[in-house]
């Protein structure tokens, strides 16, 4: 039988959003990896931050999880960055998948002056089509500019 929750739970809206809180930045571009509208999005912290994530307990895991989920054990728990892509799920897309996810996490580590596994990445979209690296890289590089 599922516990009983016993207090309200309150969410409100945060003015500001993700970068309310002071040291974080945020931005979000349009690299044509969708058809249409914004499809990179960057989360920056100016200092080393503690992270944690949920991740899918799924067999199948989509390259992102994959790479995130070592970057975090490598890392102590700690993240720079969060980039995110829509429109292209990277998700059973094999040893390609896997080197455009570490690849994603590279570009965004030098973009913003950290180690790799400081960066957590993440993709939605289309399954089973690799990503374009290109559009990807310029992507994440105008955000980072932003």
């Amino acid at each position: 039988m599922p516990a009983q929750v016993t207090s309200e739970v309150r969410c409100e809206p945060v003015a500001g959003g993700v970068t309310a809180p002071a040291g974080f930045r945020a931005a979000g571009v349009r690299c044509g990896i969708k058809k249409a509208g914004p499809d990179v999005a960057l989360i920056v912290a100016d200092a080393r931050a503690s992270a944690a994530a949920l991740f899918t307990t799924n067999k199948a895991q989509a390259a992102p999880v994959v790479v995130s989920q070592e970057h975090l054990a490598r890392s102590g728990g700690v993240a720079r960055a969060i980039a995110a892509n829509s429109g292209c799920a990277n998700a059973c897309t094999g040893a390609a998948g896997l080197q455009a996810a570490y690849g994603m996490a590279a570009v965004t580590a030098e973009a913003i002056g950290c180690a790799p596994e400081e960066v957590l990445v993440a993709s939605t979209g289309v399954i089973g089509v690799p990503i374009d690296e290109t559009k990807l890289a310029a992507g994440i590089n105008d955000a980072a500019r932003q």
